[in-house]
């Protein structure tokens, strides 16, 4: 086995191939008058993403992320969950993260970046465990 297959095999979470639309915004001080771009994440796990976007970002920046889960806001506590129990609403579920690693991509235009969760609600993310418990890998 290569040492790039037992990166692959070897993760403490497990990935999830999912194909979902997130708004990437950098946090620095002082704040930037620049908008949040488009990305389109290419796995997710309980405590981080791999997404695709078209500005590199470097490793230890701090990137807020605004995501759309169908589904993951029914594992919430509380009113949230009972008023929004169709499973077809989107939820936005917004996070803080930093920047682990960013190289330019070999599929499309533009940078594969991974970050891993460094603030999340703590409803939050236990919701999202929830989630995971739920979905299977590659369903």
């Amino acid at each position: 086995m290569s040492q790039q297959d037992k990166n692959t095999t070897d993760r403490e979470f497990t990935r999830i191939p999912r194909s979902i639309h997130v708004e990437v915004k950098k946090l620095e001080y002082p704040l930037s008058g620049k908008y949040s771009e488009k990305g389109m994440t290419k796995n997710i796990t309980k405590r981080g993403i791999c997404f695709i976007a078209p500005t590199q970002y470097t490793t230890g920046e701090i990137l807020s992320l605004n995501m759309t889960l169908n589904g993951w806001h029914r594992h919430r506590n509380g009113l949230t969950a009972i008023l929004n129990d169709d499973l077809s609403v989107t939820d936005v579920l917004t996070v803080i993260a930093e920047v682990i690693w960013s190289n330019k991509s070999a599929s499309i235009s533009g940078y594969d970046i991974g970050v891993k969760f460094i603030n999340i609600y703590e409803d939050d993310m236990i919701a999202l465990e929830k989630y995971f418990s739920k979905v299977l890998p590659y369903s």
